[in-house]
């Protein structure tokens, strides 16, 4: 699996914008699609979120969505803004320096 970091940009209050990432969550989960956390970026008027999924580019596509986008934009989503970094999760995190991770 794959973690995905996406950081957006939003126009309503984090609480406001939550509320509807949280009701999009069965749509998500529907696609294989798991949250991880999201969280406000202090001093800015951004939100951080990650999921999980097989599929990181449906988590793109699924934010382009003709279908979701009234319920993006509703949100406080600017789209555009999104910025996703996908990266390769490691099970069994690793706090020993001297254990080799490859």
């Amino acid at each position: 699996m794959a973690l995905v970091f996406g950081r957006i940009r939003i126009t309503q209050p984090f609480a406001h914008w939550h509320q509807a990432f949280v009701a999009h969550g069965p749509a998500r989960r529907a696609h294989g699609i798991e949250d991880v956390l999201c969280a406000p970026v202090i001093g800015s008027q951004e939100v951080i979120y990650v999921v999980r999924t097989d599929n990181p580019r449906l988590v793109h596509d699924m934010s382009w969505s003709e279908l979701a986008r009234p319920h993006i934009e509703a949100s406080g989503h600017v789209l555009g803004s999104e910025v996703y970094t996908v990266c390769e999760e490691i099970t069994g995190f690793v706090t020993d320096e001297t254990q080799d991770l490859t």
